[in-house]
C-alpha cells in the first residue's frame, strides 16, 4: 500500500509542480485547453508509473484524473471569483488531491488498523501539548505580556509599518525551531538563531534611532526564546521520564 501512494504522490508532485510552469498556470485559467492539457500530464505520469499493472489499477488512475479535473476546475472558479485567497485555495486544492489519492490506496488495499494506544500515547499527547503550548499559548501570553507598552502611540505607528500577523507567525516559527533544536540536541543552533535574528533587526533598529523601540524588539525577542527553550526542555524531561 505504501509503494503505491508514494507512486501517486510523486506523479503527483511532478504533474503540478515539475511540469506546470507558470505560464501553463495562467493560461489555464483563460483557455481550457490548458486545464485539459495539465491533467492529462497528470494522466501520462500515472500510465508511466503503473504501466506493469495497468489492468489492475485503470480505474484507479481514471478516478484520479477526472477527480483532479473537478479540483482545478473548482479552484479556478474560486480564484476567480474570490482573487484575494490565492493561497488559501491552495491548500484546499492540494488536500482534496491528497485525499482522494489517499482514498484510492484505502480502496486498493483497505484500512490499515488503527493503534487507539498509538494515536493517544504518551509521547503524542507530550508533542501536541508541546505544539499547543507554542502556537497558541505562548501568543496569548506575550500579547498580554506587552499590553502595558501596546498602548503607546509610537508603538502603533511602528505596527502599522510592518507585514500584518507577520510578528505572529515569526515568533511562532522561532520558537517551534528552538523546541526542534533542543530535542534533537542540536544547542548551538538556537544561538545561530538569535545571531540570525539580531543581524536582520540590526538595521531596522540602528535606523529607528528609538530607544523604546529598540527595548521593545530585545524584549519580546528575549522573552520568545526564553518561553521556546523552557517548553523544549520540559518536553524533553518529559519525554525522558515517562
Amino acid at each position: 500500500m505504501l509503494v503505491v501512494f508514494l507512486k501517486l504522490l510523486l506523479a503527483h508532485i511532478l504533474g503540478d509542480f515539475v511540469l506546470q510552469t507558470k505560464t501553463l498556470v495562467q493560461r489555464r485559467k483563460e483557455k481550457v485547453g490548458y486545464l485539459f492539457l495539465h491533467v492529462l500530464i497528470h494522466a501520462i505520469l500515472l500510465v508511466l508509473f503503473f504501466y506493469p499493472e495497468l489492468q489492475l489499477y485503470w480505474i484507479s488512475i481514471a478516478f484520479i484524473t477526472f477527480s483532479h479535473l473537478a479540483i482545478d476546475s473548482l479552484k479556478i472558479w474560486l480564484e476567480g471569483k474570490y482573487p484575494a485567497k490565492p493561497l488559501f485555495f491552495f491548500c484546499i486544492d492540494q488536500i482534496l488531491h491528497l485525499a482522494v489519492l489517499g482514498s484510492v490506496a484505502f480502496y486498493n488495499f483497505g484500512f490499515p488498523p488503527l493503534s487507539y494506544e498509538l494515536l493517544f500515547s504518551i509521547d503524542t499527547l507530550l508533542y501536541l501539548i508541546a505544539f499547543l503550548l507554542v502556537a497558541v499559548v505562548s501568543p496569548i501570553f506575550l500579547r498580554l505580556f506587552f499590553s502595558k507598552w501596546d498602548k503607546e502611540f509610537e508603538f502603533q505607528n511602528k505596527r502599522k509599518e510592518s507585514l500584518m500577523h507577520a510578528g505572529l507567525l515569526i515568533g511562532i516559527m522561532e520558537r517551534l525551531i528552538i523546541v526542534l533544536f533542543i530535542q534533537v540536541g542540536f544547542l548551538s543552533g538556537i544561538g545561530f538563531l538569535l545571531a540570525a535574528k539580531s543581524i536582520f533587526r540590526f538595521g531596522d533598529l540602528a535606523n529607528a534611532k528609538d530607544t523604546k523601540f529598540t527595548e521593545y524588539i530585545l524584549v519580546g525577542t528575549l522573552a520568545s526564546f526564553i518561553i521556546a527553550i523552557g517548553i523544549g526542555y520540559a518536553l524533553r524531561l518529559a519525554l525522558k521520564y515517562t
